[in-house]
């Protein structure tokens, strides 16, 4: 018997086949073997059966039909003999914790480069034509981790994430060159972002695959490096401007990210070898309801992530007439508080859950912008925004891979 993990099946088995207790997944392909163990099936009416060897024996029993789930996890090979929750598990989770310091980080702190740009550098500028580096430096981010997680199927990771930051070093050292915000956006902008889309990808998927116990707490630890860089890298970024001025600080902060990411990168290895596919997109997902909904929410609630960060900075200077120093604090203290979200969240989804944590995050953050920031221009309800949408939003970074695992 052969049983597609692609799909859904509805199979009859009796245990006058004797096959209760041979049913198991052996290999990818998900064939029905000799060895025993228990596996979860669905009957029609939702109710959970576990079918084991206890099951039949012995006994002539009726033929019913049940309704078999198989995860998709069950179609990965094991890459590596070493352990789930285990002290290399936890080397690794320290590797996804440096690699995403440096590259989502950076990106956190674009909002100092924003405050540089429109005060010093390009007074002629509009706020929304510069704003555009950070914006196409998420952005390529983003899609090329499309292209990214295509190659972590076919290639070492350790490899991509070491090639990856390579280009983040050179991306801003070549920016610190740039005289122009158009060049500005090919460099910090473009290129950074196809670099950093590498250990994005590495560093938000690997976590999971380590951990059964404490999937939700080692997840929110790694992806709590952003947040962390984002909190040093924005007033290291801001110090080195002032001290050295911005080629300088690019240079430094290139240098940095290329060794640190290069330095983690032999441990940045997957646990499992998912079903390799021949195509960038894998298409079926979208006949699936729930990932077409999962993945519309992702994009309206993401779409939100950086715009705070990068204004902050800019706003506390031109609105609200605070020193530029206190603007860049103002972005390390929400950097901070999304670290604090991360990590309580990650706690938590284990717990209580990470879809409803998700739905409720989504729905903090929603009201600290709409209900505290639009309306109001003051120190205190920057300050009260900068505290509920960075824990907020911390929040929901840490949950959603646990939640697309799922």
């Amino acid at each position: 018997m052969r049983i597609d993990s692609q799909q859904l099946h509805r199979v009859s088995l009796s245990a006058e086949d004797g096959r209760y207790n041979e049913l198991g997944f052996a290999d990818r392909s998900s064939r029905a073997s000799d060895e025993t163990g228990p596996m979860a099936v669905r009957e029609p009416d939702d109710k959970a059966l576990i079918v084991d060897g206890s099951a039949a024996g012995g006994q002539s029993t009726a033929w019913k039909t049940v309704e078999f789930v198989v995860p998709a996890d069950l179609r990965a090979e094991e890459a590596t003999s070493k352990p789930p929750d285990g002290t290399y598990a936890w080397m690794v989770i320290a590797a996804c914790f440096v690699s995403l310091m440096l590259s989502i980080g950076i990106n956190d702190a674009f909002g100092v480069y924003q405050q540089e740009y429109q005060l010093n550098e390009f007074p002629e500028a509009s706020a929304s034509l510069i704003s555009w580096i950070g914006t196409i430096q998420f952005l390529v981010m983003c899609i090329g981790g499309v292209f990214s997680g295509f190659l972590c199927e076919h290639f070492d990771t350790r490899v991509l994430n070491a090639i990856g930051a390579v280009i983040m070093g050179a991306a801003f050292i070549a920016g610190s060159f740039c005289k122009s915000v158009e060049l500005l956006m090919v460099t910090q902008g473009l290129l950074y972002g196809l670099g950093a889309s590498f250990p994005f990808v590495a560093g938000t998927a690997i976590p999971s695959q380590w951990f059964i116990k404490r999937q939700g707490l080692a997840t929110g630890i790694a992806l709590s490096g952003s947040g962390i860089g984002g909190m040093w890298m924005t007033s290291a970024t801001s110090a080195l401007i002032r001290t050295l001025g911005r080629p300088w600080a690019m240079r430094v902060t290139g240098i940095i990210a290329m060794v640190a990411v290069l330095l983690v990168s032999p441990w940045m290895r997957v646990r499992l070898v998912p079903h390799r596919s021949e195509r960038i997109v894998d298409w079926a997902l979208v006949k699936d309801r729930r990932f077409c909904l999962f993945l519309a929410a992702l994009v309206f609630a993401i779409a939100a992530y950086f715009g705070p960060f990068y204004q902050v900075p800019s706003y506390s200077v031109v609105v609200l007439h605070k020193s530029e120093t206190w603007g860049s604090n103002m972005d390390t203290l929400m950097n901070g508080l999304s670290v604090v979200g991360r990590l309580s969240v990650g706690m938590l989804a284990d717990m209580v859950g990470p879809l409803n944590l998700l739905v409720a995050n989504t729905a903090l953050a929603a009201l600290s912008l709409l209900v505290l920031w639009v309306p109001f221009d003051s120190v205190g309800t920057l300050i009260a925004v900068d505290l509920l949408f960075g824990f907020a939003i911390g929040g929901i970074v840490s949950v959603i891979p646990v939640v697309a695992a799922q």
